[in-house]
């Protein structure tokens, strides 16, 4: 394939999701009434403080299309696992609808989702993390037995950090784009075309949810994020001398470590794990500068590190641990600032 004729495939990939993209966001309100998938928001104090009632159909807006690529593209039917990322999709997809519609208990979901891991990795070896590769080891560590239970802990856990990122307009459509775009450097070209279809889909999604005309919602959250997880389990097996293990940790270090940070210290409280609440740390940046700009700063968390570990890879630990420790430092300030203002109201 010519250059111009790839250009081309990539350019009307983009302009079929622009034309299936565009009138779900326009009309997202009157989708989202008929689906019954709108968000009211809390009484005073609770949650959820948007000012309007919000249609959660930004996830349609993005994977319905994304969908239609991956079903229809003769590029990516081209690629081994192309039926496992249609099946982790549409599963997740039904999974998070079911949930916007219905609130499915925690342990049902986390067991529905698990299994659909499972079910794509053990049918797709290029979905099942077998092996380990660092930058920093001289050696390979191989999971033998165990790499199904890691594969689908990974996914599941990233498909939690992420819904509990799902706090603030443009944040999981904005770490998804940063994603695509690191993707789209280091994966095969058959993937193209997928990459091309989400990076279009969640641009616009994005311009309609920085308005807060729409949210992703958990159908959203779900498909997105555990699609972002396999994108990258994919990438890592197909070039793992060029992205290490340590390297994709880097990629998905700050959502998880919030989700993990929030685990543990609901855990220490006495509570549910699952319970929602307003110490994430988008609500600390979002208490100390306007969300505009804090935007920005939490995807640099995540965006400036993944770019230095593609200028020096061979050093992806260190970066790993250099934003380790400024979210630590930026948690600590924001939260006894925020502490310290709630104690003086």
């Amino acid at each position: 394939m010519t250059l111009d004729t790839a250009l081309g495939a990539e350019l009307l990939v983009a302009a079929l999701i622009g034309c299936l993209s565009l009138p779900i966001c326009y009309w997202a309100f009157p989708l989202g009434r008929t689906l019954r998938v709108l968000d009211y928001p809390d009484p005073v104090g609770g949650r959820k403080r948007h000012a309007e009632v919000t249609p959660l159909t930004g996830g349609l807006a993005v994977m319905l299309p994304t969908t239609v690529v991956v079903a229809t593209n003769t590029e990516i039917a081209m690629l081994p696992s192309a039926s496992e990322f249609l099946l982790i999709t549409v599963g997740f997809l039904l999974l998070g609808f079911i949930d916007d519609r219905q609130h499915i208990r925690p342990a049902y979901r986390l067991s529905g989702a698990a299994i659909l891991c499972w079910i794509a990795a053990y049918w797709a070896p290029s979905l099942e993390i077998s092996f380990l590769h660092f930058s920093f080891l001289g050696q390979t560590l191989f999971l033998d037995n165990w790499s199904m239970v890691f594969t689908v802990l990974c996914l599941v856990g990233l498909q939690n950090a992420v819904n509990m990122a799902d706090g603030k307009n443009g944040l999981v459509i904005g770490l998804c784009l940063i994603w695509c775009v690191l993707f789209l450097i280091y994966a095969p070209p058959p993937l193209f075309p997928l990459l091309t279809a989400l990076i279009v889909a969640l641009a616009i999604a994005l311009v309609f949810n920085l308005q807060g005309k729409l949210f992703l919602g958990d159908a959203g959250s779900y498909s997105l994020s555990v699609l972002m997880g396999a994108l990258g389990v994919y990438v890592y097996n197909v070039n793992f001398t060029n992205v290490p293990a340590d390297m994709v940790a880097l990629w998905f270090l700050i959502p998880v470590l919030d989700c993990l940070r929030l685990i543990i210290s609901r855990v220490l409280r006495g509570r549910s794990p699952f319970d929602g609440d307003r110490d994430h740390l988008h609500h600390f940046i979002a208490a100390a500068v306007p969300w505009r700009y804090g935007l920005v700063f939490y995807l640099a968390l995540v965006g400036l590190p993944a770019l230095f570990a593609a200028l020096a890879p061979e050093l992806s630990l260190l970066w790993m641990l250099m934003a380790a420790a400024v979210y630590a430092i930026v948690y600590t300030v924001l939260s006894r600032r925020l502490s310290t203002s709630r104690a003086l109201v």
